[in-house]
């Protein structure tokens, strides 16, 4: 089975082809408020380069936030387009639980503006804490009451080096029974922020 990776949640635009639940190519670069004017491109030539018909396309894994409000949407929109389009299943998981260590308690991260972070802690498919937004002051004060704890995702806004992490077979691990969408007209996008 052919899957399709996409997020566009934060700064990345992120863009994968799975076979047979394994990494087959990878299109991930910065593309802060580009990702609608390439991602849709990115997808052409992900497929044109590995020679699969997009009707081949059997599922999409898609992140459904929170993050960037327009970023959310774009990845979102071209998923639940496509999949009604081919009538095949889509796959909603969380823009921080993708970015977690995985086998590692994780703190996964991304700047909220204003002071702020979204924030989501898991430990595999266990969630420790919901995604939330929290002040970076809590934040950094829960990355110090955790040390043993990974901390995930696009961290330089907090002085923090950020580290290395697998999103798209994270991705893949995170398709399951729970993310798969029932009505892909219902789906929608989670912001968390008023």
């Amino acid at each position: 089975m052919i899957t399709l990776l996409l997020d566009s949640s934060n700064t990345l635009l992120v863009v994968g082809l799975a076979k047979d639940n394994k990494v087959i190519d990878q299109t991930i670069y910065k593309a802060w408020q580009k990702q609608s004017e390439f991602m849709i491109l990115e997808i052409e030539k992900i497929l044109k380069r590995n020679n699969i018909d997009p009707k081949s396309v059997g599922e999409i894994v898609v992140s459904k936030g929170p993050g960037s409000y327009t970023g959310v949407r774009i990845a979102l929109t071209i998923a639940k387009i496509y999949g009604y389009a081919l009538n095949i299943s889509v796959f909603a998981i969380s823009s921080l639980q993708m970015l977690m260590k995985k086998d590692k308690p994780s703190i996964c991260l991304m700047n909220a503006r204003s002071a702020r972070s979204y924030i989501g802690v898991y430990n595999n498919n266990e969630i420790i804490m919901p995604d939330q937004v929290l002040t970076n002051e809590e934040v950094k004060k829960y990355i110090e009451e955790h040390p043993t704890f990974e901390v995930m995702g696009e961290v330089e806004y907090l002085n923090i080096k950020s580290k290395e992490n697998d999103i798209l077979n994270n991705m893949l691990f995170l398709r399951n029974e729970n993310s798969k969408v029932e009505n892909i007209l219902t789906l929608k996008a989670v912001y968390l922020k008023d």
